[in-house]
């Protein structure tokens, strides 16, 4: 009995998936073998079909499901726990990465607008210059100021207000008041300002006082006292000071050009010193000091006329994060 179990050993059948049959034992068929006899049926039996004048839709409905269990196709998924983890990853990404991308494209844009600016008002200045075909006595000393070491300016303690500004000036050296033209030639800086303002920068609009009132400034400008006293809130500041909120919106004129920059004059209408503020896009944001707010003047001597404009000497304000005139002008002309 069992040599001839060993001569003929028994065929072992296991079910598989669509109906068929794996064979185990002397007939032993691997799934690619099953597979491929599948196939063979099924296209020997759609040739049969065909001899047999069937149509092909026919002959396919019948072999059809043969042909389809013929094939084993493992198909991949993602679970919903994978797909929320890397969604989350996509957003902590997001959110370090945008807000940097955004700044950047803005600080591009804004060194744009700054250099459009500075060209635009440099090219009016130097036009009216050349125009006159002299030196224009407007200007702050560039360095070349006779009174160097000869007067600087001073006052007694009880000559100071309660900001720590002096109300009365003298010459520390001689006692004497100071000169008229000790920070500069200032006699024709009316004309200058007429010229500029009036008639060769492209001016649409001016408010010669409250220019908040009238719509000059937008409802987010802040003056220099402002930004300073967040900087520093022990520090008092004065609030009639150089640039201050209160005399911007109340007494400074303010200018406003064809694309919307806007640019403040210190002091008076047309006035006889050539210190200024500009917000270089207007009443779009951001709106803040050294970022689209500047301040500067211009600069220069006898020999010269206007020269320069001032970088370093008006600085009144910047807030955090914000650069000062000159740094914004060497970033916008490359300049190491």
């Amino acid at each position: 009995m069992i040599q001839a179990l060993k001569k003929n050993p028994p065929t072992l059948t296991l079910p598989l998936k669509g109906g068929r049959e794996k064979l185990v034992g002397r007939h032993y068929k691997t799934n690619n073998e099953i597979d491929k006899e599948a196939n063979t049926n099924y296209n020997s039996n759609m040739m049969n079909y065909k001899s047999e004048k069937k149509t092909v839709g026919e002959a396919h409905s019948k072999y059809a499901f043969h042909a389809t269990h013929s094939t084993h196709i493992k198909k991949a998924a993602f679970t919903l726990a994978e797909v929320l983890i890397t969604l989350g990853i996509i957003g902590v990404v997001a959110a370090l990465t945008i807000p940097t991308i955004s700044r950047n494209i803005q600080h591009a844009v804004l060194k744009n607008q700054f250099k459009k600016f500075y060209s635009t008002f440099w090219q009016a200045v130097i036009g009216i210059q050349t125009k006159e075909g002299r030196p224009v006595q407007c200007y702050y000393w560039d360095g070349t100021n006779p009174y160097t070491g000869k007067c600087t300016p001073t006052c007694d303690e009880d000559e100071k207000n309660q900001y720590g500004n002096c109300t009365v000036y003298r010459c520390a050296e001689t006692g004497d008041p100071l000169p008229a033209d000790l920070n500069g030639k200032f006699s024709e800086c009316s004309e200058f300002h007429e010229e500029l303002f009036l008639k060769t920068l492209k001016t649409t609009k001016i408010c010669k006082d409250h220019a908040y009132e009238q719509g000059c400034l937008p409802e987010s400008f802040r003056g220099a006292d402002i930004v300073k006293t967040e900087q520093n809130p022990d520090k008092k500041q004065d609030p009639s000071g150089i640039f201050s909120d209160s005399s911007i919106k109340n007494n400074y004129p303010v200018f406003v050009l064809a694309d919307g920059t806007y640019i403040i004059e210190y002091y008076a209408y047309l006035g006889g010193i050539p210190i200024y503020v500009v917000d270089i896009n207007g009443t779009k944001g951001p709106n803040k000091w050294g970022y689209d707010i500047f301040s500067f003047g211009i600069s220069g001597n006898k020999n010269v006329g206007i020269g320069s404009i001032v970088q370093k000497q008006f600085n009144f304000a910047k807030e955090e994060g914000g650069k000062y005139f000159q740094y914004m002008y060497n970033e916008a002309f490359n300049i190491k």
